[in-house]
């Protein structure tokens, strides 16, 4: 799937990510069976597991005009981490794990970023965020 993701990004500014539907790509691989049987495949319901999607209370039918998220839907912990609203307190998924489309949450999510940077960033250097394993460093 890596390899698909990076040929249709190679053809072009219409095929590359985000102009392409990540979500209908993913929801017809799983209903052909691309991932493993149907049958034996699992999907997680929204506010569980390892990752949360953020993006579900920030671009939604209920959303009212000139509003930009129901931040309502999202809990937080008393140090303001997000948590999955379905799981249990002790859980190992309690607090997200994962956030998904968090971009889709600009007016609440950039705040919460500068607020956690301790979360993501070595220190206070942008140049210093920790790189991850399977992003090239820039650095030689």
């Amino acid at each position: 799937l890596v390899d698909e993701f990076r040929t249709n990004n190679d053809k072009g500014p219409l095929c590359r990510s985000p102009a392409t539907t990540d979500q209908w790509t993913m929801n017809y691989l799983y209903y052909k069976g691309k991932f493993g049987s149907v049958q034996e495949t699992k999907t997680l319901p929204w506010g569980t597991g390892p990752v949360l999607t953020v993006g579900k209370p920030c671009v939604n039918s209920a959303i009212e005009t000139n509003s930009h998220s129901q931040k309502d839907m999202m809990i937080f912990d008393e140090n303001g981490l997000i948590l999955n609203p379905h799981e249990k307190d002790g859980s190992a998924t309690r607090v997200a794990p994962t956030l998904h489309q968090w971009d889709r949450c600009r007016m609440w999510i950039n705040p919460w970023f500068g607020e956690h940077k301790k979360l993501y960033m070595g220190q206070d250097r942008p140049e210093d965020e920790p790189v991850m394993p399977w992003v090239k460093s820039s650095k030689v």
